[in-house]
């Protein structure tokens, strides 16, 4: 009977174990390790590249990108605002700099983080008072859902016009800004932006 007991309950355990929710997605979102987390922010992986957001030796923060599979051997680093592995170096994404920059994002249409310009930029901040983790971005993101910051927006930085959405795709509630916002709670999107693209001639894309 004790045998009979304790193999009943070996089923039920491994039937729980079975059961257990997975999570779907997951190696594509997660940034790999690296001490570049010491000195970059806003990192996410799409389509086999890592982005990041990271501190140069002047403290300025530097858009950059670089190709996962060129890191498999090696750790990734911050190098003066830029992500490199071993031998190899990634890309600027920001165009500041002189760090000539790539001319897309695979998830952002439209042609660089600065609108193929490099006047436009917005920061976003998880907390209010331009606080907590940040990203910043110069081109139109239509759908924040894999950077981790989608309905988690408490302020922001604005280089020009901007406009953010609740829903993705510009769609839902939509307010344009022009100034630094140091709390969204009064704009009714505290939490709740989807999309933001940039406003050029005072009118949208």
């Amino acid at each position: 009977m004790l045998i009979e007991m304790l193999a009943a309950a070996a089923v039920f355990t491994g039937a729980g174990q079975e059961s257990a929710p997975q999570i779907s997605g997951g190696p594509e979102r997660v940034a790999p390790r690296g001490d570049y987390r010491d000195s970059c922010s806003g990192e996410y992986v799409n389509r086999g590249r890592l982005y990041a957001d990271c501190r140069n030796n002047r403290g300025a923060i530097r858009g950059t990108s670089i190709e996962l599979n060129r890191c498999s051997s090696y750790e990734i680093r911050n190098n003066n605002g830029l992500l490199v592995c071993g031998p190899n170096r990634g890309d600027y994404e920001d165009r500041s700099g002189g760090g000539g920059g790539r001319p897309d994002r695979p998830d952002r249409p439209g042609g660089g983080w600065n609108g193929g310009g490099g006047r436009t930029s917005v920061t976003i901040f998880r907390d209010a008072d331009f606080r907590g983790a940040s990203f910043r971005f110069g081109d139109e993101m239509p759908n924040l859902r894999n950077t981790g910051f989608n309905d988690a927006i408490s302020s922001m930085r604005f280089s020009g016009t901007w406009e953010a959405c609740s829903d993705a795709y510009y769609r839902g509630v939509c307010v344009t800004f022009s100034n630094d916002i140091r709390n969204l709670r009064n704009s009714g999107l505290n939490d709740r932006i989807s999309s933001l693209r940039p406003v050029r001639g005072g009118g949208r894309w």
